[in-house]
């Protein structure tokens, strides 16, 4: 029987049809129950259910039922979880209709009830996201960001990087907290390849909360977005092990008693197999691992204690041969091509840790106290020679030299020198309470105290002989030493005024100890429900957010330190709009985005792949506006797939430029995105998704050149990963005691074999006439992959 959704299946075949054929929906049964308190057996509103490794999920009414589609199996693993309650997974059998009985948790604040609202809705500037396994989507190494930048707002170029731009800004703009703790990215990463693992372990996450811009005051301050993680919490011993030809990865939840979990994670990559589809041929060497432990303890109800502790060891190592890159239009086509001796390779270890101590004071006032540290030790070597040259292809196609270089127009030599070594520690102290003072109001506050120390010693040179005219490019001896204080304290009021009107606002204030100012960040978010059935949410955000410079920011390309830069600003001002939606009786969501940004003592800077080049000397002030839509729902039922599309335009003025407004590196004017998900004939356990991206031309400039900065528009980014999963549980591994379910997958990573560009190599021939020649990321590749659950 073809499900009603089955008129819409030929735009998501269209992007299949060389790899599935039709596809229809299977038949479902139905799995009905009731989630209530404990306390009292009254019915959870909004309570999450999600069938395990089945991906079904569902909602509870305001009286708590609810009612999922289940394939047809003898038993199942549920997953029940709400912000007011302690998350539980029980086992339950396919006939049953059952009670679930949840506990509160003490240790958070009582929340006014909004009857309708959906968890999807924003809140206070942060939406919830619901977190996807690693066999849901097709990725070349299972990372939790590329699925985040299928977001509307949220771009990421680089399949091989975990990093992402959001709204016009860039990669460090990006605030991300796990447990609580800020999270930081290593500093001398120049490529994607060269770049390890993620700090996020897709395993152990459990909740996921975003916001693109304009969220409330309690949380730090950085120009452009707001990520915040926390891991899971299991009530019984689970885990699974990942199988890849990019990697392997586990995971292990155990309890020691009833007030305890522990978890553990570790992940290999190796991505050599994925490398060797680059257009420079060699010996590529990568390697990298990762391993986490996240450990509660729960005191009493009313005292938590959280420990964190993540190590990770990153090194790759190349030996490049050649590389040839055809490039130009097919009337005149130009062939680059280089012969390599040496090696480059890079090497890091980081570490981070910390504790959170969570403690119910009263009935209405809980405090936190969050204690991290982060230290990361990176080396670079780079001793590599590159002699190549620069020809005319034939593109007679009656000629006997058809595709064959017919003409030379220039031939060189590059030599790349580098010895850097980077050490770098913060610690970081913060306090958070909440206190609900009346029903409708609650009050925050807080403090937060960082400190930073950088040692870089930074020793490299580049040599060029091009048309026959030798130079040094770049040399670079330099030893820098930073030091920094940064201290923080806010407050914010959060009134619900009735059961539609919501009002947040705060104030934070700021001091740097590097650029020595003392800086405010007030900030509101109003957010109403709409409609008779509260199905609707008009949200309004503006506030300041400041971001002092790091060293990063501070170092000019010749690796010294710029002094008095200011703090970045940004004004934000956002509004937007959701409707909850049902069609076929499934639920959807409808979400767009409007905002304005003003930024204010900007530091500009250029993106070579994923290196940002600060120029501090510069001294600069944009704007960033546009707007985001996207609509999500179970096109498929249990299944979420959405679709969405950003429009953006961002300029910057530099002072010293005197060009007037001109496009900052990350003006990306248009992106969109699709992420879909469906199942096969007459066999849910049998799975499909696709992940598709496209992104219009970034500005390019040539290289060292203020005058010539974003002169040029590049080429559009086309990306489409297609993923096919088979499921195996229940009674077909009943003979496998301690194994819960198996799952092998199959990736088509790029399956259009686009050449996306993520950079440009800027060659002169005879005549002095410069050319860009692309440097591509990865083609197209399977990787089959595994899941063993138990």
């Amino acid at each position: 029987m073809i499900n009603s959704i089955e008129y819409m299946r030929p735009i998501f075949l269209l992007f299949l049809t060389f790899l599935a054929s039709s596809t229809i929906l299977a038949q479902n049964q139905n799995l009905k129950g009731r989630v209530v308190d404990a306390r009292n057996n009254e019915g959870i509103a909004s309570a999450g259910i999600q069938l395990i490794d089945t991906e079904y999920n569902t909602q509870t009414d305001s009286l708590g039922f609810f009612s999922i589609k289940t394939p047809d199996l003898p038993e199942f693993h549920l997953r029940i979880t709400h912000v007011s309650f302690i998350n539980q997974t029980i086992k339950t059998q396919a006939s049953d209709s059952i009670l679930i009985q949840m506990q509160v948790d003490n240790l958070l604040l009582k929340a006014v009830d909004v009857s309708g609202q959906s968890d999807r809705l924003l809140k206070n500037g942060l939406q919830r996201i619901e977190p996807l396994s690693v066999n849901e989507t097709a990725t070349p190494f299972n990372e939790f960001n590329q699925v985040l930048a299928t977001l509307p707002g949220v771009v990421s170029n680089n399949e091989l990087s975990s990093s992402y731009a959001v709204r016009g800004g860039n990669f460090d703009e990006n605030l991300v907290y796990v447990n609580g703790m800020e999270i930081y990215r290593p500093f001398l990463v120049r490529a994607g390849q060269q770049e390890g693992l993620s700090f996020i372990n897709p395993d152990l996450v459990g909740k996921i909360e975003f916001s693109a811009g304009g969220w409330e005051a309690k949380y730090g301050d950085k120009l452009s977005s707001n990520l915040l993680i926390d891991y899971q919490q299991t009530e019984e011993t689970e885990g699974n092990i990942n199988l890849g030809l990019l990697g392997a990865s586990g995971y292990l939840s155990t309890q020691f008693n009833d007030k305890d979990n522990l978890l553990l994670g570790l992940r290999y990559k190796n991505a050599k197999y994925l490398f060797n589809t680059f257009e420079t041929a060699g010996e590529y060497l990568p390697r990298f691992l990762d391993f986490q432990a996240f450990y509660n303890y729960r005191f009493s109800d009313k005292t938590t204690l959280d420990l964190l502790a993540v190590f990770a060891q990153n090194d790759y190592r190349i030996e490049p041969a050649s590389r040839e890159t055809d490039f130009g239009s097919f009337q005149q086509k130009l062939r680059f091509f280089v012969g390599f001796e040496g090696t480059e390779s890079l090497s890091y270890s980081s570490f981070q840790g910390g504790a959170r101590l969570r403690h119910l004071l009263t009935e209405n006032f809980r405090t936190s106290v969050i204690l991290s540290a982060f230290s990361t030790s990176e080396y670079e070597y780079n001793n590599t020679e590159g002699s190549y040259q620069l020809c005319d292809v034939d593109r007679d196609l009656s000629s006997d030299t058809f595709d064959e270089c017919i003409s030379l127009r220039g031939i060189g030599a590059n030599y790349n020198y580098a010895r850097n070594f980077l050490y770098a520690q913060v610690a970081q102290a913060i306090l958070r309470n909440d206190w609900q003072i009346q029903k409708d109001h609650l009050l925050a506050f807080g403090f937060e105290y960082k400190k930073q120390y950088v040692n870089d010693n930074l020793d490299e040179f580049e040599f060029r002989d091009s048309a026959d005219f030798a130079q040094v490019n770049r040399v670079v001896n330099q030893e820098n030493n930073l030091e920094a204080t940064f201290a923080n304290v806010y407050v914010q009021h959060e009134w619900q005024i009735n059961d539609r009107h919501s009002l947040n606002s705060g104030l934070r204030l700021n001091y740097g100890s590097n650029t020595e100012e003392w800086l405010l960040s007030p900030r509101v978010q109003y957010q109403v429900i709409l409609h008779p059935d509260k199905s609707g949410q008009f949200n309004f955000s503006t506030g300041l957010y400041r971001q002092f410079p790091f060293y990063r920011e501070l170092r000019d390309f010749s690796g010294n330190i710029t002094p008095d830069v200011r703090a970045q600003s940004a004004l934000h001002f956002i509004g937007s709009y959701s409707k909850n939606i049902e069609l076929w009786e499934r639920p959807f969501q409808a979400n767009s985005s409007f905002y304005y940004k003003q930024l204010y003592d900007i530091i500009p800077f250029d993106v070579d792949n994923i290196r940002l080049r600060y120029r501090p000397e510069l001294n600069a002030d944009g704007y960033a506006y546009g707007a985001d839509f996207r609509f999500s729902g179970e096109f498929v039922p249990g299944m979420e797939s959405w679709f969405s599309l950003g429009l953006l335009s961002t300029k910057e003025n530099v002072e010293e430029d005197n060009r007037g407004y001109i496009r900052r590196p990350t003006d990306q004017r248009v992106t969109a995105s699709i992420f879909f998900q469906d199942n096969f004939i007459n066999d849910p356990s049998l799975k499909v998704n696709l992940k598709l991206q496209i992104g219009s031309g970034l500005p390019v400039g040539f290289p060292n050149s203020l005058e010539g900065r974003s002169i040029f528009t590049g080429e559009w980014y086309r990306r489409m990963d297609v993923g096919f999963s088979k499921q195996f549980m229940g009674e077909k591994i009943q003979n496998l005691e301690y194994i819960e379910s198996f799952w092998i997958g199959l990736d088509v990573l790029n399956v259009l074999g686009v050449s996306n560009t993520i950079s440009y190599s800027w060659i002169e021939d005879v005549n002095g006439q410069t050319f860009a020649v692309p440097n591509s990321l990865s083609a197209r590749f399977l990787n089959l992959k595994g899941i063993v659950k138990f």
